[in-house]
């Protein structure tokens, strides 16, 4: 359950950042990094993780995978808020759907781990249904292309850091921190007519927050009890949310061609979640039962 709560706010967390579309996405990411960190400054407390952020001061190595690590997940933030509040939301789903394939892609790479021939041929169709839709369309989904690689390469960044995922995201947003507060006093100070931050604004900046780090903590506490193909299945609900909101909610238009490839990416998902579940089935056959 907190699994699927967890995939369930990702999926509809376009609804709320389509309350400050009239704010600059760039100040959207500021705020939103800011009182991020406030809110996992009190989480690391809470869960006594201060020993894990003291031990990564202390590796220059770490701190600097880290430091790549809050690049990356700035630009995954930054490109997605800005799809939201520019109505490409439908693209932005699809940059989710093909995370997971990107991501495997880069362990294999990255790691030297093995897949099968099913999640090779999976990878190869989807690849084929960014093509249909660029083919269709005659403009290359870059808005996907940018959340899919930003985030497969952030999870690969945070696999090498070894953080567990609330500190980890607090150290990640206290060295952008920094940054977001100037700019934030820039964009008060220097914009010649900022939008007013009147107080239903400000609040929906502030709780930015909360609503950042929520799904990210009921997805830690699911990991330790949910099998990793329950997990790897969960996590198109929401991108799948996401498409359904922009098709229903905010009527983005979606042509045949555009369709046509989100299905050939649809297929090579459940090719995937099949390779997937396979493999698991081979790693439980061969691994010894205990007396």
């Amino acid at each position: 359950m907190q699994a699927f709560s967890a995939y369930t706010l990702w999926g509809v967390f376009p609804l709320y950042w389509k309350l400050v579309a009239h704010i600059p996405s760039v100040e959207v990411i500021c705020h939103r990094i800011v009182w991020s960190l406030v809110v996992l400054t009190v989480l690391t407390t809470y869960v006594r993780q201060w020993p894990d952020v003291m031990g990564l001061l202390k590796d220059r190595k770490r701190l600097a995978l880290c430091s790549l690590a809050a690049v990356l997940i700035s630009i995954n933030w930054l490109a997605f808020i800005w799809a939201v509040q520019n109505g490409y939301v439908v693209e932005a789903s699809l940059g989710y759907f093909i995370n997971p394939l990107l991501t495997v892609l880069l362990a294999v790479v990255i790691f030297r781990e093995r897949i099968t021939v099913i999640q090779w041929f999976a990878i190869a169709t989807a690849f084929v249904g960014v093509g249909v839709m660029t083919w269709a369309t005659g403009v290359f989904p870059w808005i996907a292309f940018i959340l899919a690689t930003s985030f497969a390469c952030y999870a690969a960044v945070k696999k090498r850091t070894t953080m567990p995922a609330i500190s980890g995201l607090g150290m990640e947003t206290a060295i952008l921190a920094p940054l977001s507060l100037v700019l934030l006093g820039y964009f008060r100070i220097f914009t010649i007519e900022p939008e007013p931050l009147t107080p239903l604004t400000l609040g929906l900046l502030v709780f930015g927050g909360p609503i950042t780090t929520l799904p990210l903590v009921l997805f830690a506490s699911a990991a330790k009890s949910v099998p990793l193909v329950a997990m790897g299945m969960l996590q198109y609900v929401g991108p799948l949310l996401q498409f359904l909101l922009a098709f229903f909610w905010f009527r983005e238009e979606v042509s045949i061609g555009r369709l046509t490839g989100f299905v050939i990416v649809w297929m090579a998902l459940a090719l995937f979640v099949w390779g997937t579940i396979l493999l698991e089935k081979e790693k439980r056959l061969n691994t010894p039962q205990g007396r």
